[in-house]
């Protein structure tokens, strides 16, 4: 999910994943980011960060990724 969707808080947050919005991790954690700050630059460079809560998405139990272990 967090490669080709984004997640999006009611006041315009924006997240990688839902995974993400729930332990509130923005995707520039500095500061806040929302739905008007975005461009395609921003998109295009942004690194998505990773974390132990990831490991739901690998193993495929995200609630919108079909990810997998090999």
């Amino acid at each position: 999910m967090c490669r080709a969707t984004l997640s999006d808080g009611w006041r315009g947050e924006i997240y990688d994943c839902d995974f993400k919005q729930m332990l509130g991790m923005q995707m520039r954690n500095c500061e806040r980011l929302y739905l008007w700050d975005l461009t395609l630059q921003l998109l295009d460079e942004r690194a998505i960060e990773t974390g132990v809560h990831c490991l739901a998405c690998t193993a495929g139990c995200g609630s919108s990724c079909t990810g997998a272990l090999s």
